[in-house]
């Protein structure tokens, strides 16, 4: 019985070298979200760009790619596309 926690002790290792590693469970994708194009646009279900509809990063489907670099890379492509479209 291990004294510290009252848990049985399944499988005890008594002869070093011993090491240890932690390994937490983490969510970090998501394989779903807003289908976009080349533009960052979002479309709607019949493949049409939403005017003046911009997404990317976690919010933008497809792609195994996630974090601040998928983020960073389609915040500049949208903005880009948007100030010209602004401006048109």
């Amino acid at each position: 019985m291990d004294e510290d926690f009252e848990k049985p002790v399944l499988h005890r290792i008594e002869t070093p070298p011993f090491y240890a590693a932690a390994a937490s469970i983490r969510v970090l994708d998501s394989y779903g979200g807003l289908r976009i194009n080349g533009k960052a646009q979002v479309l709607d279900t019949q493949g049409e760009v939403i005017p003046g509809l911009y997404a990317g990063g976690e919010a933008s489907g497809g792609g195994s790619q996630h974090g601040i670099g998928r983020a960073s890379v389609h915040g500049y492509i949208a903005g880009t596309y948007a100030a010209q479209e602004r401006s048109a």
